[in-house]
């Protein structure tokens, strides 16, 4: 039975594990990581195909049925421990490169998952993942989303080529959950920020998001005071009115080299 401390919900139809692996283009003697396998139906078919699969798996009774059920298998190994809790670049090493990341993912790890791995996103080829709908579109909007747009559509952009492949209703799942599901194909990109860069990029655009209602300007003379003091006049006549969640990823580049550039803003 599935603890929903740990989000669990696993795959019924073998073709909606089919559709995950054909996404995820997994040819033979590619290095996969399945995060969550359960009871391994989408590690099957990933062996079938005579991919190498290490799997993480938290569940110590799911682990012992794993072991069971592939212990024959020469290209497969288990790790009974949670993700969450592994260095990301331990978590890279333990990989051949360049691997693929694929997995039906627990939705309670999703989004944290994404961000611990967006500073080592260069050790996969591709991640095909299956997450809670709601947060696939929130990865993948753009402005023209309307509120779904956000701090992680900065995050998805930040870090990834990204596509929706499918969406899965839940009687694909047992227990099935209160909503659909969705499985996505992402691609990390390089980004012209250095890592360190980064990690202020999404603290600072985060911090604009935060009052949604209010002009963008407005966010900045709040969280950013010295900045707003220093480049009042440029920044009222370029961005206006506009609220936050007008400004593509683009822009919101723009705007952070601006930001980086104000001689007076020592904040951050």
């Amino acid at each position: 039975m599935a603890k929903k401390k740990w989000g669990q919900n696993f795959l019924k139809h073998q073709s909606v594990a089919d559709s995950i692996v054909q996404a995820a283009n997994v040819q033979k003697g590619d290095s996969t990581l399945e995060i969550g396998p359960g009871y391994g139906k989408l590690t099957q078919i990933l062996l079938n195909q005579d991919a190498f699969v290490t799997a993480i798996e938290i569940d110590p009774k799911l682990c012992l049925k794993l072991r069971q059920k592939f212990e024959k298998e020469e290209n497969f190994t288990l790790l009974e421990m949670d993700v969450m809790e592994m260095d990301p670049n331990n978590l890279a090493e333990l990989m051949h490169h360049p691997a693929k990341l694929v997995a039906n993912l627990p939705f309670n790890i999703a989004t944290p998952l994404l961000l611990k791995l967006l500073p080592v996103r260069n050790t996969w080829q591709s991640l095909t993942i299956m997450v809670q709908l709601e947060v696939a579109e929130r990865i993948c909007a753009t402005p023209e989303s309307g509120k779904t747009y956000g701090p992680l559509s900065l995050v998805g952009t930040l870090g990834f080529e990204k596509k929706i492949v499918k969406i899965i209703p839940p009687d694909c799942f047992f227990p099935a959950p209160k909503v659909d599901s969705c499985v996505i194909h992402l691609i990390p990109r390089n980004s012209s920020l250095t890592l360190e860069e980064e990690k202020r990029f999404l603290k600072w655009s985060h911090l604009l998001f935060q009052q949604r209602r209010k002009t963008l300007i407005n966010g900045i003379r709040m969280h950013f005071p010295e900045w707003y003091q220093n480049c009042n006049d440029i920044l009222r006549e370029k961005y206006g009115l506009r609220r936050p969640e007008s400004l593509d990823f683009d822009e919101w580049m723009d705007l952070f080299i601006s930001f980086k550039r104000s001689k007076k803003n020592k904040s951050l």
